[in-house]
């Protein structure tokens, strides 16, 4: 049997047991005046199901459904699923594994928040061998705690005035500063020394191209950096560093200037496990992290979380204790993710796999309150994040969210429709394309899904009679 037939077939199975409670529930009560009793006429025969609609329409809906996302998403390297209140309107090798690319931050975001909770924070820490002593600390040690978000207020300004960063979260670098001049610090004669020792120092993932970092896709990876680990920044050029620790203390020693300390040369290296704490700077929640990270598919966000659960699972702060954790934590919520599925959280390795049924189950998540922001936080069609200017001038504007997909050769979609009721879905293709055109095939896809249930009204189904 066909899905198209099981479809059918279900929609006169329901139609059924909608008319027989009908009948059940309307019929005569057994008493001789019932039985004497002419019945009234009946417009619409008792046994018709233009006295139950809904069944009807939604069945030829989601059969219209199958077969346009048939039609626009065929053959191999594809998978497609779309449910709603539990039923599956639409599916096409919704199992495949298949490449997702950005997608998986939703796995990551799912593990993330269950695993930390959405109210924990990250701590950058400012320690020195001693308290202040008439303004003078020998050194300062800027002790990161992971925080993917820390910057500075200009670079902060330049994410405020893009449409798809517009709205992210960032830690203040100045506010650090700040307290540190209030603890009466004027002289640092040895100078801040960056410490990024939480994590490992691999800078990024050796299965990813060269051009992710050339062309400021990610910058590098550490337990201490600033401004996504960028040293300039523009809408179309940012320049990486080489060592994320170093242009951090680099940075705070500016700042420090800038406010009147003395300090010396900036440098690397690993606090003395004595040293005392001068000052520190909280993160915004995870909440916001991670819809941050959702909205605008921050790519270095994503590892350094995926770090941070190494770091939490196993005290090793590495991507591979990372999306070791990701999997066994994704699996514990019930989603069928497969072992060694993931080989970073960012969805830049062409070595991951992920299919349709794991991303809607991620998604389905958002059901639980301590993990709504899987819903809340991704991008709207048309408002924000990495949708900001996508689906303009379609239904679509503000009652679609979605996480997309992208690489070379990938695209991806997979989030929620607001429809009189939540539609989930996830769309992905591996195919032979560049990203703009998988950009072109993914909002094909969500305006396909958008005209559910695309079905004639009752009446042009089954006329009413004459």
């Amino acid at each position: 049997m066909t899905r198209r037939t099981r479809s059918i077939v279900a929609g006169v199975l329901i139609v059924g047991a909608a008319v027989a409670a009908f009948v059940a529930f309307t019929g005569g009560d057994g008493s001789a005046d019932s039985a004497t009793t002419a019945p009234a006429a009946v417009a619409t025969p008792l046994w018709s199901v233009r006295r139950v609609p809904e069944p009807v329409v939604e069945a030829v809906g989601a059969q219209r459904l199958q077969g346009a996302l048939d039609a626009a998403a065929p053959g191999d390297g594809t998978c497609f699923v779309v449910k709603a209140g539990g039923r599956t309107l639409a599916a096409h090798a919704s199992d495949a594994p298949l490449i997702g690319a950005s997608t998986q931050k939703l796995l990551v975001a799912a593990a993330a928040l269950a695993t930390l909770g959405g109210d924990a924070h990250f701590t950058t820490r400012a320690v020195a061998p001693a308290a202040p002593v008439d303004g003078r600390v020998d050194r300062l040690w800027l002790v990161g705690g992971g925080d993917p978000v820390l910057a500075t207020g200009d670079y902060s300004a330049f994410l405020q005035s893009q449409g798809k960063t517009k709205g992210d979260a960032t830690t203040s670098l100045e506010t650090l500063a700040d307290a540190i001049v209030s603890k009466g610090v004027r002289a640092i004669p040895g100078g801040v020394i960056g410490d990024d020792s939480r994590y490992d120092q691999q800078r990024s993932v050796s299965t990813w191209k060269d051009s992710y970092r050339t062309s400021g896709d990610v910058g590098p990876l550490g337990a201490l950096t600033v401004n996504d680990g960028f040293s300039s920044w523009s809408p179309s050029v940012k320049v990486p560093v080489d060592d994320p620790a170093r242009n951090a203390a680099a940075t705070l020693t500016e700042l420090l200037r800038a406010r009147g300390v003395d300090v010396g040369s900036a440098d690397v290296g690993t606090a003395p496990a004595s040293t005392v704490e001068v000052a520190q700077v909280t993160s915004p929640d995870l909440r916001a992290i991670v819809a941050s990270m959702l909205s605008s598919s921050d790519n270095l966000t994503a590892e350094l979380l995926t770090k941070e659960l190494g770091y939490h699972e196993a005290k090793t702060g590495t991507t591979a204790a990372g999306v070791t954790a990701v999997v066994a934590k994704l699996r514990e919520l019930g989603v069928p993710i497969a072992d060694g599925a993931l080989h970073d959280g960012s969805g830049l390795d062409r070595g991951n796999r992920v299919s349709c049924d794991v991303l809607v189950a991620t998604l389905a998540l958002a059901a639980r309150p301590e993990l709504a922001t899987l819903y809340d936080g991704l991008p709207v069609a048309g408002q924000t994040g990495t949708l900001h200017d996508q689906f303009l001038g379609t239904s679509l504007v503000g009652n679609l969210r979605g996480k997309t997909g992208s690489l070379d050769g990938v695209s991806g979609l997979a989030g929620v429709l607001d429809l009189g009721g939540r539609v989930q879905f996830a769309f992905l293709d591996n195919g032979s394309f560049t990203e703009l055109e998988g950009a072109g095939l993914r909002v094909g896809i969500g305006e396909i899904i958008g005209r559910y249930p695309d079905a004639p009204t009752v009446d042009a189904l089954v006329p009413a009679p004459q």
